[in-house]
């Protein structure tokens, strides 16, 4: 494994997505039809920032648990293969988790149908950055931001 990889995010990531890259603030929300490039987006977002940053772990949650494979999981395996960094990711199904190889960072991903399996939650490397929270409008109910403002 090489030391370093040059990555051109305007190229990878493409175009109207430079304010949702830069975002400082607490909280990101993504908004948008089928196929605008959220998840993917995002997806490349937390590989790229979690191989800068090597104490950060990810916990990437949806609605229901047994969606996350084929969704959130599936764009993140995406985003590692559009960067070319396969040999730096352990990808796991049972657990479902990926594991950056060169610090032992963790995402790691949970269901909202099972709250209390999140509030303990924690890693071994570093710190539990950033949550991906998945869920579509049409599902959002004010409890789902309860229990998440009880996480933070």
């Amino acid at each position: 494994m090489s030391k370093f990889i040059k990555i051109s995010l305007p190229q990878i990531v493409g175009k109207g997505y430079k304010s949702f890259w830069n975002f400082k603030g607490r909280y990101k929300v993504v908004k948008g039809s089928r196929a605008s490039k959220k998840s993917k987006t995002t997806a490349l977002w937390i590989i790229y920032n979690m191989m800068k940053y090597k104490n950060a772990n990810t916990l990437v949650v949806r609605k229901v648990f047994r969606t996350l494979k084929d969704s959130c999981y599936s764009d993140l395996r995406w985003a590692i293969n559009r960067f070319q960094v396969q040999d730096y990711w352990e990808l796991k199904e049972s657990p479902l988790e990926m594991t950056y190889k060169p610090t032992g960072q963790k995402i790691l991903f949970r269901g909202f149908d099972d709250p209390l399996k999140i509030t303990s939650i924690s890693v071994s490397v570093g710190s539990l950055c950033w949550c991906w929270i998945n869920i579509s409008v049409q599902h959002v109910n004010q409890n789902l931001f309860n229990c998440w403002n009880t996480l933070t």
